[in-house]
């Protein structure tokens, strides 16, 4: 039997996949591009299929497993509070089916009943898992981990549903695992260029005490994880500030700028507090020198007594400080290079 002009999208799983969008056909012979050994995969129906994140499968690929045989794998990358609301899926799925398959793969190690690893598709696989119906996944042989990492990656950027800082954190482990050697290679395995991939891993370098007190930080924008880190790593005392206004950002505080502003604001008012006041400078014997005082914008100020003022060569002055202040330049130049 030639099974090249079988129709087998017209019902079942696949059927329903076909009519709601969810996937579409693709023509074997009609994709030069295509790898020979997927084609050759491909044959037993004369055609595949690719979801709309661009997951190519063939219909003996697509299986409908007890979610009770499944576990997320170890480099998911949806934290488990960034499931959402899965009761609204579960009844997604009650009235209109699983319209998207999850992608899994055999569990490299089999325990406890559990057969296979869902590289995505983890909401899924809960509300599955609590209606009590098979979980309809393609069954992929990904051996290569980096190759599953891009596939979950693809999958996770058409959906739009995991956030920057659940992404941030997987990045991070992934290098620190040695999955990656490095940000570049990483960056290029998942079509992004090196510089996105700094910019991204922003959310690591936010202290996790900082991080805990954002209201939500999965809805934090990759602009203001950039100034938050970038003002945390200022000073301790930025730190500490940062973390008193923490629970304003995303409410009050919906912007970079802003952020930046307030930060600048408190810490002009301190300067002006402390150090505006006049701090006079006596002699040994009791003699008035001068007065050291920061103005309203923190720059410092010296104010010579006036006795002695009339009394003084200013540019012998000049000369003095002009040297002390070329030593201390100096010595923090040093103190950088060291």
């Amino acid at each position: 039997m030639n099974n090249s002009k079988r129709n087998v999208h017209n019902s079942g799983p696949l059927g329903m996949l076909v009519k709601s969008g969810q996937v579409k056909q693709i023509e074997t012979d009609a994709d030069g591009q295509k790898k020979a050994a997927e084609v050759e995969q491909a044959r037993s129906t004369g055609f595949y299929f690719r979801t709309q994140s661009g997951i190519d499968f063939t219909e003996n690929e697509l299986l409908e497993v007890d979610p009770a045989e499944c576990e997320p794998w170890e480099y998911a990358n949806r934290l488990d509070d960034e499931m959402s609301d899965i009761n609204e899926l579960v009844e997604s799925i009650r009235q209109s089916k699983q319209l998207q398959p999850a992608l899994i793969r055999l569990h490299p190690n089999p325990h406890n009943g559990i057969k296979y690893e869902i590289i995505f598709g983890r909401r899924r696989h809960a509300a599955c898992l609590q209606l009590g119906i098979p979980l309809l996944a393609i069954k992929k042989d990904i051996n290569d981990i980096q190759d599953a990492i891009a596939t979950q990656d693809a999958e996770n950027k058409f959906r739009k549903d995991v956030s920057n800082y659940s992404n941030a954190l997987l990045y991070k482990r992934l290098l620190e695992d040695g999955v990656f050697k490095t940000g570049k290679e990483l960056a290029e395995k998942l079509g992004m260029s090196a510089s996105s991939l700094n910019e991204l891993m922003a959310y690591t370098k936010i202290p996790h005490d900082i991080v805990k007190a954002i209201p939500d930080i999965h809805m934090l924008s990759n602009s203001m994880a950039l100034k938050i880190a970038a003002l945390v790593n200022l000073s301790p005392k930025h730190h500490k500030y940062i973390l008193s206004i923490a629970e304003e950002i995303g409410k009050t505080i919906t912007s970079p700028a802003r952020l930046e502003k307030v930060v600048e604001n408190h810490f002009l008012n301190k300067k002006v507090e402390t150090l505006e006041k006049a701090k006079i400078i006596k002699a040994s014997n009791g003699q008035k020198l001068f007065t050291f005082k920061m103005g309203h914008k923190g720059s410092p100020c010296i104010v010579i007594h006036k006795e002695l003022s009339n009394n003084i060569d200013h540019n012998d002055l000049c000369k003095y400080l002009k040297a002390y202040l070329e030593k201390a330049k100096t010595n923090i130049l040093d103190l950088q290079e060291a």
